[in-house]
C-alpha cells in the first residue's frame, strides 16, 4: 500500500506548527530579555544617579559645616581641620565607587560628575596638606628656642606660602563647592529624587 501525498501534507502541518511555535516562543524570549535588559539598565542608571547624589549632598553637607566652623571659635582651629578631613573622607567614597558611573549613559553628565569631584578634591587634598606643613612649621617655631635667626626667618617665609596656598585652595574648595547644585540639577530628573 503506498502512502498518499496528502498523508505528508499532515504532516507537514504538524512539522510547520512546530517551527512556529519555536520561533514564537524564541522571539518572546527574545523581547523579554531585552525589555528586562532595558528595565535593569534604567534601575542602574537610576540607582547610581541616587548613589552620586547622595554621595554629592553628603560631601557638601559637611563642607558648609566646616566653612561655618572658620567662622566660629579659632579660624584655623582643629574642629574645622577635622571637618575638612571628614569632607575629603567622603570624597574617597566616590573613588571607591567610581565605576558606577558608567551605569549613567549620559556622557556629558558622567564627564561632569567626575570633574566636578576632582576639582572639588584635589584643592581641599591641598589644603588639608598644607594645613599639616602650617602646624608642623608653627610646632618648630614655638618648641625650639635655639633656632638659629636664618633658620628662624626660612620657616616664616614658608609660613607665610604655606598659608597663601592655604587659602587659597580654601577659596578653590568653596568656587567648585558652590557648583554642586548644577549637577543636583541634571542628576535628579535621572535619580527621581530631589537632593
Amino acid at each position: 500500500m503506498r502512502q498518499s501525498v496528502f498523508d505528508y501534507i499532515d504532516n507537514l502541518d504538524t512539522l510547520l506548527a512546530v517551527i512556529v511555535g519555536a520561533l514564537l516562543a524564541t522571539g518572546g524570549a527574545m523581547v523579554a530579555e531585552l525589555v528586562q535588559d532595558r528595565l535593569g539598565r534604567k534601575r542602574k542608571e537610576r540607582e547610581a544617579a541616587r548613589f552620586f547624589g547622595e554621595i554629592l549632598t553628603s560631601a557638601d553637607r559637611v563642607l558648609d559645616r566646616a566653612f561655618a566652623s572658620l567662622e566660629i571659635g579659632e579660624e584655623w582651629g582643629p574642629v574645622s581641620k577635622r571637618l575638612f578631613r571628614t569632607a575629603l573622607d567622603e570624597t574617597a567614597v566616590y573613588e571607591r565607587n567610581r565605576e558606577r558611573l558608567f551605569d549613567i549613559r549620559d556622557i556629558p553628565l558622567r564627564r561632569a560628575i567626575h570633574l566636578h569631584f576632582l576639582e572639588e578634591t584635589v584643592p581641599l587634598v591641598a589644603l588639608v596638606e598644607t594645613w599639616d606643613d602650617i602646624d608642623e612649621i608653627e610646632k618648630e617655631l614655638t618648641a625650639s628656642d635655639h633656632l638659629s635667626e636664618s633658620r628662624r626667618q626660612y620657616l616664616e617665609g614658608e609660613l607665610v606660602k604655606l598659608r597663601d596656598g592655604r587659602s587659597g585652595a580654601l577659596q578653590t574648595t568653596k568656587n567648585k563647592h558652590a557648583e554642586t547644585e548644577q549637577i543636583f540639577t541634571l542628576l535628579e530628573p535621572i535619580s527621581g529624587v530631589s537632593f
